[in-house]
């Protein structure tokens, strides 16, 4: 079991928030939001951190579920992930250098802090499907 932090794209951006510091989270709990644009999930071995947020009725964005739309692209600020590698949507220097995963695939390794909600970003938005 492993602990996910989360953070919505929309708030940190309509916040002036920087998006790979970690300090983020801090200032995220001090703001007390909604819980659906900040808090924690637990998620299992045996279920995806998309698959956690539903269950917890996060409603976080999400489409076809193998990869390949990236609706449901987020950023590991801290921890790390498993993911599938036969997914269409990310480049390996994307999930390298930019710390993307698609949550639909992904399995925490450790305890995470993510921000969610990520295929409005910039450099993705011309690619979601």
């Amino acid at each position: 079991m492993a602990t996910v932090e989360y953070l919505n794209y929309d708030v940190l951006e309509n916040r002036g928030w920087a998006l790979h510091d970690r300090s983020t989270f801090q200032k995220a709990a001090r703001a007390e939001l909604d819980r659906t644009d900040h808090g924690t999930v637990e998620v299992s071995t045996d279920e995806s951190i998309l698959e956690a947020a539903e269950r917890a009725g996060l409603g976080w964005s999400s489409k076809c579920l193998q990869g390949r739309c990236g609706r449901c692209v987020a950023v590991v600020v801290d921890g790390d992930v498993r993911m599938d590698a036969d997914q269409e949507f990310l480049t390996p220097a994307e999930v390298d250098a930019a710390d993307y995963c698609l949550t639909c695939l992904a399995t925490p390794a450790s305890d995470l802090k993510l921000v969610y909600g990520v295929e409005t970003h910039e450099a993705l938005t011309h690619r979601v499907k």
